[in-house]
C-alpha cells in the first residue's frame, strides 16, 4: 500500500512540475490575427489586428480609412 501511495506521488510531482502544459498547436484564429495585409489606400502591409476595417476592405490608419 505504501508503494502505491509513492508511486503516485511521484505522478501527481511529475505532472505538476515536469509534463509540458499544452501540446496542441495554436488555433487558426491566432494565426489570421498575425497575418500581414496590405491598406486599400496606400498599400502598406499591417497586421489584421492593427488594422481598422470598413465595409470588407481593410486601412492601416484612420486617416487612410477617413479620406
Amino acid at each position: 500500500m505504501k508503494f502505491l501511495l509513492f508511486v503516485g506521488f511521484l505522478s501527481a510531482v511529475y505532472f505538476l512540475f515536469f509534463k509540458k502544459k499544452s501540446l496542441t498547436p495554436p488555433s487558426s484564429d491566432t494565426s489570421s490575427e498575425e497575418a500581414m495585409i496590405p491598406c486599400v489606400k496606400c498599400g502598406t502591409y499591417v497586421q489584421v489586428k492593427e488594422s481598422f476595417m470598413r465595409e470588407g476592405k481593410y486601412y492601416c490608419s484612420r486617416e487612410c480609412l477617413e479620406s
